[in-house]
């Protein structure tokens, strides 16, 4: 499932590729990008953002959803954002209450290419129903409808909730026949064993398809 089309070349206001460079075979730089991608932390932070339903994601909604300490989390959020793979917005309107977040996390125009490239995007439709299924506590569904700013159109429009096909509606009926909501996360699959040829910069070996 693919909603974004072309290949990432870099950040428009970067020289260089964010994973490489001139003199960085393409190769190369496609291995990094995908260790970047797959390290655990990372990982389930790019899940929990394709899945939200409103595509931008508050700190707490990252703590509630991801099974990791907050300041790992935010060291990880400034890591993708340093790579220019997401990016902090802050909704600056009238209409929030006092004590609505204001702060966001969410994907680039950038981040959306790269992860179109990888198939990220293709499990959209998934990890929205997962979500969407979770139990949520007063706060963080509260944070869930708080007010937000726009995303820029091509990344608003990549993550819209595609077509379903009947493969994919029997994809999520498994994937959520399967599942156990008595918990509050969203990852809380059991272990897989690793592939060993996908092997991350931290140590965590974390395929694609591990959630599914």
């Amino acid at each position: 499932m693919s909603n974004s089309a072309e290949r990432p070349q870099h950040p428009p206001d970067s020289e260089t590729d964010p994973f490489g460079g001139d003199d960085i075979l393409p190769i190369e730089t496609q291995r990094r990008a995908h260790q970047f991608l797959t390290q655990e932390t990372r990982y389930h932070i790019i899940q929990a953002v394709l899945g939200h339903p409103q595509q931008l994601v508050t700190l707490d909604e990252f703590e509630y959803l991801v099974p990791k300490n907050r300041s790992t989390i935010r060291e990880h959020l400034d890591r993708l954002a340093n790579k220019q793979v997401m990016a902090k917005y802050i909704y600056r309107g009238d209409g929030a209450d006092p004590t609505d977040p204001r702060k966001f996390w969410g994907l680039t125009s950038y981040g959306i290419s790269l992860l179109d490239e990888y198939g990220y995007l293709r499990y959209v439709a998934v990890l929205r129903a997962l979500q969407e299924n979770l139990y949520l506590t007063d706060k963080i569904e509260r944070h869930q409808n708080a007010l937000r700013p726009d995303l820029p159109e091509d990344v608003s429009e990549a993550l819209e909730m595609p077509s379903l096909d009947d493969d994919t509606v029997t994809l999520i009926d498994d994937v959520l026949a399967g599942r156990h909501h008595s918990g509050s996360r969203l990852f809380d699959a059991p272990p897989i064993e690793p592939d060993d040829d996908v092997t991350t910069d931290d140590g965590a070996r974390r395929p694609l398809d591990e959630l599914f």
